[in-house]
């Protein structure tokens, strides 16, 4: 088992990117293409991809003061019962954003999820700074 983690400063409020990782809208503008999400524990949280990849994410914890977490519970092998974990602060006028998957299965793959992630991630750094909603 392997664990990536990534930190991003964006240039928003907390609460802000708090929608990006909770709202249904929001996810589909950084994330997946295609979302279907309530922003409520113990709810399960579908994403759609390119290429039939699917995950199914169990939304276990979120906390609109600093923290999101989701568990894999349907989807691509590798990432089957991994969690993902998201942390903020408001910092310097914006989010530091710190990221954690951990329980990831094949190690061969970690440097490929981590600039995966991290594609995403620049996503939502932008989204979060230009997007309306």
């Amino acid at each position: 088992m392997y664990t990536v983690s990534y930190e991003i400063f964006i240039e928003s409020p907390s609460g802000r990117v708090f929608d990006f990782l909770t709202l249904q809208p929001l996810l589909s503008k950084w994330f997946a293409p295609q979302v279907i999400a309530s922003p409520k524990e113990g709810t399960v949280a579908a994403f759609a991809f390119e290429f039939d990849l699917n995950f199914k994410m169990e939304i276990e914890k979120l906390d609109g003061n600093g923290y999101v977490r989701w568990r894999c519970v349907d989807g691509y092998d590798d990432w089957l019962d991994s969690v993902v974990e998201f942390s903020f602060e408001e910092k310097d006028g914006g989010t530091l954003l710190k990221f954690r998957q951990s329980g990831l299965k094949n190690e061969d793959k970690k440097n490929k999820t981590l600039l995966d992630w991290k594609r995403f991630f620049n996503k939502l750094k932008k989204q979060c700074t230009i997007a309306w909603y």
